[in-house]
């Protein structure tokens, strides 16, 4: 059994329409920053979660619920052409769909089937205001002391800002405390799901601050490792009770602990009063601890020479974290050795596996971390979400899913890689795209916007072109330069156009008068419908023709030669000189630079970076590089 879908409403920032995305047995969430990875995980807790803290969390506060969603309930509040039972209170809403139900877990989900052909079963997470609270009362007061709000600031105009109706719905509450929880299954609220049964199936979540150190160190009643020692019953720990009980009587006949007994009882009969009935004698008691006490006091070691996890690096405390987590939810519960609970299903949520690991550590991870839930199918399920472009080139990327805005609404989106890419008809695509994804191309999955280049010279001056154009960098706009290294495009675009909603510019060279000189054409014919997709083609051959052609005199010219004269430093000033006051002959400066594109390109990147400083050295204004025609085009494309 796995979770096989999930709808999120309102849910942080998560909104309505709800979010829907589809899971895997094994899945891989990635994408940019505060795009919602963390959030996914907290919504599922709500869900399965029965640790403590989760379970007061399910009574949501106010910034647990879409602030968008927020403020158009109070839009409506304050609107009064709006009927008070009309206004809508926003409700969250999780909802998770469990499929690939085994035998031994029907009688655990079977309140909750959500088809008649009971293969299929929900859980549904639903936080929305108390049945008997008077909403209408409430809208009505809240009107009220808008108006004498009102009224005061017409009255002293001195004291308030005369606001518009729309700037009044600042003011109006939100019953957050009137809220209440439900869990139910099936899709019928009035079929709330028990909590014992809601016990059988585990989650953990691993948040990305973890601090594994802490929880590798049972000392406390919530460190992993106390409830991973804790899941077993106190029968399971006779040998350790056994060993106490010695240690009792060891310390009874101890002669030296006699000894002491023996002294402070004669001091004791000097200063006290004997009576008859008054025994002066003393004993020393052994007060054995209990289970949980005893399991307080492990802790783990790690490596050949045992020290504590706290003398241990980060990154060896983070993998030993991990797979302790994954030790006790990969194991099958044995009821008649003493499991407290039966298990029908586990659930592993781990943010940034990768964190404190170095790149070594994070492809070795994310190679084997896959082939554990496979050992464990029918009752494992994992989730990971990452921003390691180590954990994404390494890992299936069919089970590799993106988080991202959509440049067309802004709405959140979740895409597969290779959804719409068939793994039969296409598999020359999908191997390719497989092999070729690196921990460097891996990184268009987590940028906002892609500019697909075909050589090293490309991808390292556009980006300071653009700068130069626009006075921002290309990283501000979260823009990522892809070299496909002249052979890929359409493999690329077909992630794109597939629903991986990006902005994607593709610049290619035209190849005029070459065997490849329709490729440009048939990459415009293929993609030119395709709204976020724009291919940019060179006016002549190759990009270092445009742009040597672009810049034959002027500050252009003096930058090229520069450049040369950098990379070539024989024939570079050979140039120069025969060159002297005319223009820049492109074929014959492309001649010198043919053979050595990303050589000069450095060098070009280096004098433009300097350029600033040499400028206000000399007292002059800084030179610039005339930009190609078609990588104009591409930037007002990318900035659009």
């Amino acid at each position: 059994m796995y979770i096989s879908s999930l709808r999120i409403k309102n849910f942080r920032n998560f909104s309505d329409p709800p979010f829907q995305m589809d899971l895997r047995p094994f899945t891989l969430v990635i994408g940019e920053n505060n795009i919602g990875k963390t959030n996914l995980l907290a919504a599922l807790s709500l869900l399965f979660c029965q640790e403590i803290s989760v379970i007061q969390r399910r009574c949501l506060e106010i910034d647990d619920i879409n602030y968008f969603a927020i403020s158009a309930f109070r839009q409506q509040v304050t609107d009064e052409s709006i009927e008070a039972n009309e206004v809508l209170f926003p409700e969250v809403e999780i909802h998770a769909t469990l499929s690939d139900i085994k035998d031994k877990q029907h009688s655990v989900v079977g309140d909750w089937y959500s088809n008649t052909a009971m293969t299929e079963a929900s859980v549904t997470y639903r936080f929305a205001l108390r049945g008997n609270f008077k909403r209408d009362k409430w809208i009505e007061e809240q009107r009220e002391a808008i108006a004498r709000r009102k009224k005061d600031e017409e009255a002293n105009p001195e004291s308030g800002n005369n606001s518009e109706k729309s700037e009044y719905s600042r003011y109006i509450d939100f019953p957050i405390r009137e809220y209440k929880y439900t869990i139910y299954g099936g899709g019928r609220p009035s079929n709330e799901c028990a909590s014992w049964l809601l016990q059988m199936l585990r989650v953990e979540i691993l948040d990305a601050l973890r601090d594994a150190e802490k929880e590798l160190i049972a000392g406390g009643k919530q460190h992993l490792l106390f409830r991973v020692l804790r899941q077993r019953s106190d029968s399971r720990y006779t040998d350790v009770k056994r060993l106490l009980e010695d240690l009792k009587n060891a310390i009874d006949i101890d002669p030296s602990l006699n000894a002491i007994k023996t002294e402070v009882q004669k001091l004791l009969a000097l200063v006290s009063l004997g009576t008859p009935d008054e025994d002066h004698s003393i004993g020393l008691q052994f007060a054995a601890p209990d289970t949980d006490d005893i399991l307080k006091k492990i802790g783990m070691t790690y490596g050949k020479n045992p020290i504590t996890v706290a003398r241990n690096g980060l990154g060896r405390n983070n993998l030993l974290y991990v797979a302790l987590v994954l030790s006790q939810l990969t194991k099958a519960p044995n009821i008649s050795v003493g499991d407290d609970t039966f298990v029908c299903f586990r659930f592993v949520g781990i943010e940034e596996p990768e964190a404190h690991l170095h790149p070594h550590l994070q492809d070795h991870l994310a190679k084997n971390i896959e082939n554990i839930r496979k050992e464990h199918s029918d009752s494992l399920q994992l989730i990971l979400t990452s921003h390691s472009t180590h954990v994404a080139a390494k890992l299936s990327l069919e089970n590799t899913v993106i988080l991202f805005h959509r440049d067309s609404d802004g709405a959140l989106a979740a895409h597969y890689v290779l959804d719409g890419i068939d793994p039969i008809k296409d598999n020359n695509a999908v191997r390719f795209l497989s092999l070729y994804l690196d921990a460097t191309k891996s990184r268009m999955f987590f940028a906002r916007r892609l500019i697909l280049v075909e050589g090293i010279a490309e991808q390292i001056i556009i980006p300071i072109l653009f700068d130069q154009k626009t006075g921002r960098s290309l990283e501000s706009l979260g823009c990522t330069v892809i070299n496909v290294n002249g052979i890929a495009f359409r493999h690329f675009l077909r992630i794109v156009k597939n629903g991986f909603f990006k902005k994607c510019v593709v610049l290619t060279d035209s190849d005029s008068d070459t065997n490849t000189e329709n490729r440009a054409k048939a990459l415009r014919a293929d993609f030119t419908a395709i709204p976020h997709i724009d291919i940019q083609v060179t006016l002549e051959s190759t990009f270092e023709k445009d742009l040597v052609c672009a810049n034959k005199f002027g500050d252009g010219k003096k930058i090229l030669l520069k450049a040369l004269c950098m990379t070539k430093p024989k024939n570079g000033p050979l140039f120069k000189t025969k060159t002297g006051a005319k223009d820049i002959d492109c074929e014959v400066f492309f001649a010198e630079i043919k053979n050595y594109k990303a050589e000069f390109a450095f060098s070009l990147v280096s004098i433009l970076e300097d350029e600033p400083q040499a400028a206000e050295k000399e007292n002059r204004s800084p030179r610039k590089l005339a930009i190609p025609n078609y990588i104009v085009n591409a930037f007002n494309f990318i900035e659009g």
